[in-house]
């Protein structure tokens, strides 16, 4: 602070950039005079752009700014601003608003996308796990910005590390955001995390080239800290409208803020109000397009047709109106809850759930007992096994989840027939794709993954034979069913693949077999006993692989390359 008060001279050069410093003077004026007035300044930076000496006068303002706040010398507009912005944050910090995904990559949308256009959120999960050939998960949560721009940094700077810490906890290491805020903090405070906007992650193919109209490429303040996003932006909006490559009006338009930066349209709805006069002024009536989902909605509120980058994809619609408080906490909500719950684990326990239910009602009616169901095997004994090894055989070739039908087979024939039944069928069903894959769909499985990912596996064959299989079995670094074709694709011979298959499945086998099992005991006899015992023996077996795996995890490492499967 006291090196810029010392070096500014008060030439002006930033007065005529900012509709703040036009009303109360220059930065070192206002500091001197006026300083409850730096929480009118919206961190946006064109200041520092045109600063002849290259002093930061943001800076010097958000400096002030945290003293006042540490001194609690802070007016009462600014500190409801304050209070509310904290109470937003802590409310997407936390359950039910937050989630996070354990996955390597994740995508963080940030608030803004996540209250106004979940459905997008998730056409952009797939699109980034399509380009990206990898797994990617959703984080969602809130990175304090509305409270780091009011100035208070000790508060946003605790709720960073706690984040930090959730996202190292989850497992993740790099992070897709879609929100330049979002991507300012974590970029910049985050510790051994890579951070990228999506903007450079996906191609600008990806978009869908539309008819031509005058439009405005509006740059969202946050961008003026890389030189690289505004250029991929710049450059989509080339894609999508060819003819604006000529318009000189798209290739000068600079960042600028809308009003929202630094809580302003909290504290003084006026003067934020003039900032994005300034930008309404510039797009003269053309269709503005921005990718900031608030400077969106600013936009929208005035009046102004506003189309969000991400919204330029195919078979998406720009939004026409900006969804009231309520509706956008609800969207949050509803994203939230379907990370958290719509999975195959969830939905697996769902069904065992419901199959308990059902079957307690039914055997109360006498409907389907023990009797009954014995009865019916008896009178198929070979068909209804035939039956269940052809669905069997031919579930993992369509990618249609085992598990289910691996507690079926404890479920009709328990333990010991279940296992047998269940092992059988499973590696059948895991050798029909490697054939399939091996002579019929060789170059068909290889188009559909990563060339680096291929060659790790095809690495792994070559240098541990069967090890690989068991690896692969016992630590899931690809999903089963597709490590079925891929397998096919490898030298390793089909008696090797057999056998290590078998073996290296036969635990988790006998575990849900067993779960099954004694779900067939709770649900046809009432036998809590059963169950405690099916349970047992479940999780012994599901230690088999866990005692085994530090003996395989070797396999793993690749110290040729830094590809993650």
């Amino acid at each position: 602070m006291s090196d810029f008060s010392k070096d500014c001279t008060d030439c002006g050069a930033c007065v005529d950039a900012c509709p703040f410093l036009k009303e109360y003077g220059t930065p070192r004026q206002i500091v001197k005079e006026k300083p409850e007035k730096v929480f009118l300044c919206a961190s946006c930076r064109r200041c520092d752009t045109v600063c002849p000496l290259y002093l930061s006068p943001a800076a010097f303002f958000f400096e002030t700014k945290e003293k006042l706040i540490r001194e609690n010398q802070m007016s009462a507009s600014v500190e409801k601003a304050m209070n509310g912005a904290r109470a937003f944050a802590k409310a997407g910090h936390g359950f039910p608003f937050s989630f996070y995904a354990k996955t390597e990559t994740v995508f963080w949308p940030g608030c803004g996308l996540a209250a106004n256009r979940p459905g997008l959120i998730r056409k952009l999960k797939g699109l980034l796990r399509k380009h990206l050939h990898q797994k990617v998960g959703l984080v969602l949560d809130c990175c304090y910005d509305p409270v780091f721009g009011l100035g208070d940094t000790r508060t946003t700077f605790a709720a960073l590390k706690e984040i930090n810490k959730r996202l190292h906890d989850s497992g993740v290491k790099k992070i897709i955001t879609g929100c330049l805020n979002c991507h300012k903090l974590l970029s910049e405070h985050l510790q051994d995390m890579e951070v990228v906007f999506i903007l450079e992650v996906l191609p600008v193919e990806v978009f869908q080239k539309q008819n031509t109209e005058d439009i405005y490429l509006h740059h969202p303040c946050p961008s003026s800290r890389w030189g690289k996003i505004p250029a991929v932006a710049l450059s989509a909006v080339n894609h999508i409208h060819p003819a604006t490559i000529s318009d000189n009006g798209i290739k000068k338009s600079e960042p600028l803020c809308c009003g929202l930066g630094g809580g302003l349209n909290s504290i003084d709805p006026g003067m934020a109000d003039r900032f994005l006069d300034d930008i309404v002024q510039k797009a003269k009536d053309k269709t503005v397009i921005t990718y900031c989902t608030g400077c969106q909605n600013r936009f929208l509120q005035r009046g102004i047709k506003a189309v969000h980058l991400l919204e330029c994809l195919p078979e998406e619609e720009a939004r026409q109106t900006v969804p009231s408080p309520i509706r956008q906490w609800m969207n949050r909500l509803a994203l939230a809850s379907s990370a958290r719950f719509m999975t195959p684990k969830f939905m697996i326990m769902l069904a065992v759930a419901l199959l308990i239910v059902v079957g307690v009602c039914l055997n109360q009616q006498g409907i389907f007992s023990a009797d009954v169901l014995k009865n019916l095997l008896e009178r198929h004994p070979v068909a209804a096994p035939v039956i269940f090894l052809l669905i069997y055989a031919i579930a993992p070739a369509l990618f249609l989840p085992s598990i289910p039908i691996t507690l079926a087979a404890g479920f009709f024939w328990g333990p010991v027939w279940g296992v047998i039944f269940s092992i059988t069928g499973a590696t059948i069903g895991a050798c029909l794709p490697f054939f399939l894959s091996r002579h019929l769909l060789q170059d068909f499985i290889r188009s559909k993954i990563s060339a680096e990912r291929w060659q790790w596996l095809q690495d792994k064959v070559n240098q541990h034979g069967w090890k690989a299989v068991a690896f692969t079995r016992l630590i899931p670094v690809f999903p089963f069913n597709l490590l079925n074709y891929l397998f096919g694709l490898t030298p390793i011979a089909f008696f090797q693949y057999l056998w290590s298959t078998f073996v290296f499945m036969l635990p988790a086998c006998i575990a849900f077999v067993a779960f099954g099992s004694s779900l067939s005991e709770l649900i046809m006899r009432g036998n809590v006993q059963g169950v405690i015992i099916g349970i047992v023996i479940a999780a012994v077996a599901f230690l088999i692989p866990a005692l085994l795996r530090p003996f395989f995890r070797k396999i793993g490492e690749n110290k040729d390359t830094n590809i993650t499967p």
